[in-house]
């Protein structure tokens, strides 16, 4: 990622539309991650610091936003131990649909996002390459 030149937080509020305070804030939570380093001065900025092939939409999320879960409830109980066995029945569902929350925002790297900036919504996404995938014999079963 040494060939590319750093992009200013002013040229990144400008083609964003998001407000320079905040995006700095969210520069900052990116860079504490790794997922993009800054350099100061003349010509200075941010770039990624790693190849977009590498970096996927849940390493942002979690980066930004804090750990990506469904809802705000705690960890179900196990083995038996809850007083309330149908609490903990629905904490599990939450618990599970955070984890395919996690799981699709990681099938998508931020490479993938250009693919589809540049070709639009209906840009191939995970399901639409299982798809293709099963159509052209390539998967087992049926």
């Amino acid at each position: 990622m040494a060939d590319t030149a750093p992009t200013s937080v002013k040229d990144i509020a400008e083609r964003t539309g998001l407000p320079q305070p905040y995006l700095e804030q969210i520069l900052l939570a990116l860079k504490g991650a790794g997922v993009v380093r800054s350099k100061r001065g003349v010509g200075g900025g941010y770039v990624l610091a790693r190849p977009p092939e590498e970096i996927t939409l849940g390493q942002i999320v979690s980066a930004v936003d804090g750990p990506i879960v469904a809802g705000d409830f705690g960890a179900p109980h196990e083995n038996g131990a809850c007083e309330h066995e149908g609490q903990c029945v629905l904490l599990a569902v939450w618990s599970e649909v955070g984890e395919h929350m996690r799981e699709h925002l990681d099938s998508f790297t931020l490479a993938d996002m250009v693919v589809r900036a540049r070709g639009g919504a209906n840009a191939p996404g995970p399901k639409d390459q299982v798809l293709e995938a099963s159509q052209q014999g390539e998967l087992g079963g049926g």
